[in-house]
């Protein structure tokens, strides 16, 4: 926005008001078209945001979907495991059966959340409603709560491992054998195996409460109250 002298010379104070202004009409509609403009792409930029979000959401269901198929599988193999191990110490590790591998394929996939990490780092959260930015905010907070589960059940996982290491021939996949367990191993492992249901449960549970509150946001939920009301009724 440049602002020119006049071309002829004011003569009077009434040449000068005019072309004053002049000036500040025309300095006020240059403002206010820039204003519109970036309205304008902040609009675009919010509903893009909104979008991706979306998309996002969407993604996690399918995620979340096939995650519990996984996990209920995983659950009745590490019963089925845990029986066996039980069986075996309650025959004095002289009979039962053998130890059985994991027949479910792949581990659970973590949903995402990159949108929304991306949005607060470049600042675009800034562009959401109050109550939408408040509502995400909610949302991921469960999905921290979820990451830790995961990350707790990972840490059993490997705990469990490191037990059954000690008791295979040490060659890739390779399976731990029952029968050189000793009594108290295969108590040891009972418990191991126990506590590891437990924190499949409890990656389930969160889940179940971060797949609600997604579907709710879905479903048109706009503010964090409308989200737990309508997760509530899912």
């Amino acid at each position: 926005m440049d602002v020119h002298a006049p071309h002829e010379p004011l003569h009077t104070w009434r040449d000068f008001w005019i072309h004053l202004g002049t000036i500040t009409i025309g300095l006020l509609i240059a403002i206010s078209l820039e204003q519109s403009v970036e309205g304008l792409h902040h609009l675009h930029q919010r509903h893009q945001l909104e979008q991706d979000l979306r998309a996002e959401g969407e993604r996690n269901i399918e995620i979340v979907a096939k995650d519990a198929q996984v996990l209920a599988a995983t659950r009745a193999w590490e019963l089925s495991l845990r029986k066996n191990v039980d069986a075996v110490r309650a025959s004095g590790g002289k009979a039962g059966p053998a130890y059985v591998p994991n027949p479910v394929p792949g581990q659970p996939t973590v949903p995402t959340d990159s949108v929304w990490t991306t949005a607060k780092e470049s600042m675009l959260v800034v562009l959401l409603p109050r109550g939408e930015a408040e509502m995400y905010s909610r949302l991921d907070l469960q999905h921290k709560l979820m990451q830790d589960r995961i990350d707790h059940w990972l840490e059993v996982k490997t705990e469990v491992k490191e037990f059954e290491d000690n008791f295979d021939d040490g060659e890739p996949g390779s399976t731990p054998d029952l029968s050189r367990m000793s009594a108290e191993e295969l108590h040891s492992y009972s418990m191991l195996l126990t506590k590891e249901v437990a924190a499949r449960d409890d990656v389930a549970s969160r889940l179940s409460s971060f797949v609600r509150l997604d579907r709710a946001v879905l479903e048109g939920a706009r503010t964090e109250m409308e989200m737990i009301d309508k997760a509530q009724k899912l």
